[in-house]
């Protein structure tokens, strides 16, 4: 199943959902916003909601620095 993330297309099994597609890439749960198909998805989402063909997640991670 293909879906685009950061505006690259990838392959990933198809149960997997964006929880588990976060664990997978080694980021950090803490400082990630999830744009999910247009909206902001909660949190609490990130492990109920599976990944769909055709699906367009965006990733922002926060960084600190001075």
């Amino acid at each position: 199943m293909s879906f685009k993330i950061n505006g690259s297309e990838i392959e990933v099994r198809a149960d997997l959902t964006i929880g588990g597609l976060l664990v997978e890439r080694k980021i950090n749960l803490d400082r990630v916003v999830v744009e999910y198909n247009g909206e902001i998805l909660p949190k609490d989402k990130f492990d109920t909601t599976t990944i769909k063909s055709g699906d367009n997640i965006e990733v922002l991670s926060f960084v600190g620095g001075g």
